[in-house]
């Protein structure tokens, strides 16, 4: 996955900005698309406090323990290599030339590569991928959706959702493996 950021960095990112930068008119559906991904870290963070109330219902068992610590790691994740990374967003690209990496950047014009977003979203998918192999389907096309939205919308590079793809991903992994089989 990082060798693709790298490789769409170097020749698709730009191309695909322009693109979508010249058909305004297509930018609310891309945002509709992009919408779903405001969801995961929030709904994590109510489900892991309402199990610390002692607040579980049967409905709320299965993969949501593994689904929410995999969104939560993501979030800590991304936070962390958005600084190391210091990648510019698309806007700034196109409105002042800034592009590339600029590692250890304090500025706000820094911080698009990964993509939360998309971590927050394939993480407690990646969990359902395994924990609930029925729905990958609708897992895997409301991924696409989201990495789609969240480009076209021009809110973040090609790289920069493959690099949140990469991140999402590890964190699934690492959380199902800490928890050993138990998801709920």
């Amino acid at each position: 996955m990082l060798a693709a950021s790298l490789l769409s960095a170097s020749f698709l990112d730009r191309p695909a900005a322009l693109l979508f930068a010249a058909h305004p008119a297509w930018r609310p559906w891309f945002q509709a698309c992009a919408t779903p991904s405001l969801l995961p870290l929030p709904l994590a963070g109510l489900y892991l406090c309402a199990a610390a109330l002692g607040l579980r219902p049967a409905w709320l068992r299965g993969p949501w323990l593994a689904m929410s610590l995999a969104t939560i790691t993501a979030a800590a994740a991304k936070d962390e290599l958005k600084f190391l990374f210091g990648r510019a967003w698309p806007q700034w690209w196109l409105k002042y030339g800034v592009y590339g990496f600029h590692p250890l950047a304090t500025s706000y014009l820094y911080g698009a590569y990964p993509s939360g977003h998309t971590a927050y979203m394939s993480a407690p998918l990646a969990v359902l991928w395994v924990t609930a192999p029925r729905l990958r389907g609708w897992s895997a096309l409301g991924l696409a959706l989201v990495m789609v939205g969240l480009v076209g919308a021009g809110y973040h590079f090609i790289g920069d959702v493959l690099g949140g793809l990469a991140v999402g991903l590890l964190s699934a992994a690492g959380t199902l493996r800490l928890l050993g089989g138990r998801h709920g």
